[in-house]
């Protein structure tokens, strides 16, 4: 069965099912294996996968310049995957696509110190910027509605996240 309803715009927009995510690697990957379907706060929960992935990687202690190449590859894939999703379900950043928030916290992940306390705390500030979208990620959110700006706003919130994240770090390590 599949959900079909309109946009503002008139467009289509589809809701994909667990079984079209299961079935098509582009949706599986962009909903985060499902967790986007989480009829609440799919954000906050691809959010928390994303800092999950990065403790699970970061124990493999790849160095600040792979980190670096990872990061960039990672970012390319997923703008190619996210663009998919969308031909498949209808041109808009819909709220089961998590991959941009799994990658942008990644990002922030980056520059806490290994610490559940800093991991927590990170996350929060991530989740405020991404939700409360301050400006440029405001704009960026109602401009570009591709997979450029699906990513993008997530990783401006990163950058926010991570000087608040460094600033903090500095003053109280």
């Amino acid at each position: 069965m599949v959900l079909v309803s309109f946009n503002n715009n008139g467009s289509k927009v589809i809701k994909p099912t667990f079984k079209q995510i299961l079935t098509n690697p582009f949706l599986f990957v962009s909903t985060g294996g499902g967790i986007g379907l989480v009829p609440f706060a799919p954000g906050t929960f691809g959010s928390g996968l994303g800092l999950c992935l990065y403790i699970f990687i970061a124990h493999f202690s790849i160095p600040n310049i792979n980190g670096v190449i990872i990061f960039i590859v990672m970012t390319l894939f997923s703008l190619f995957i996210v663009h998919k999703s969308i031909e498949l379900m209808g041109n808009e950043d819909h709220k089961e696509i998590v991959l941009d928030e799994i990658l942008a916290m990644m990002l922030v992940a980056h520059f806490i110190p290994p610490d559940p306390i800093w991991a927590i705390g990170a996350f929060c500030i991530f989740r405020f910027f991404d939700i409360a979208k301050p400006y440029p990620i405001n704009l960026v959110d109602k401009k570009m509605k591709n997979s450029v700006g699906i990513i993008l706003d997530d990783l401006i919130a990163a950058a926010y996240s991570i000087i608040l994240v460094v600033l903090l770090k500095y003053l109280l390590i």
